[in-house]
């Protein structure tokens, strides 16, 4: 079983520079904290405002592991760069699938 979690994130119209800076933060303080790594997706073709539109996958042995993952949030680096998306982004959704074999 594999535990992959799911990330939908729509930026603000005129903010995604500042959001691929922001992100770009991210994902070298999560390299550097071991966390696993983070695919994105960007939309193509859809509904709706899909140029700002990004999800994220991130895949997990077990819940053991993504409860470590969580916990990593608590470093004070990560706690600090987390309110800086606020103002550029309008919206996000967690979602928790579980593999079946």
């Amino acid at each position: 079983m594999k535990v992959v979690m799911m990330c939908m994130m729509k930026v603000l119209p005129g903010e995604m520079a500042e959001y691929m800076e922001l992100e770009r933060e991210m994902f070298a303080l999560s390299e550097r904290l071991g966390m696993p790594p983070w695919r994105r997706l960007m939309k193509l073709s859809g509904r709706g405002d899909i140029q700002h539109s990004i999800v994220y996958e991130m895949e997990f042995a077990n819940f053991a592991a993504l409860d470590d993952f969580y916990k990593m949030g608590e470093n004070p680096e990560m706690a600090a760069l987390m309110p800086r998306f606020d103002p550029v982004v309008e919206s996000h959704e967690h979602d928790i699938y579980v593999t079946m074999s």
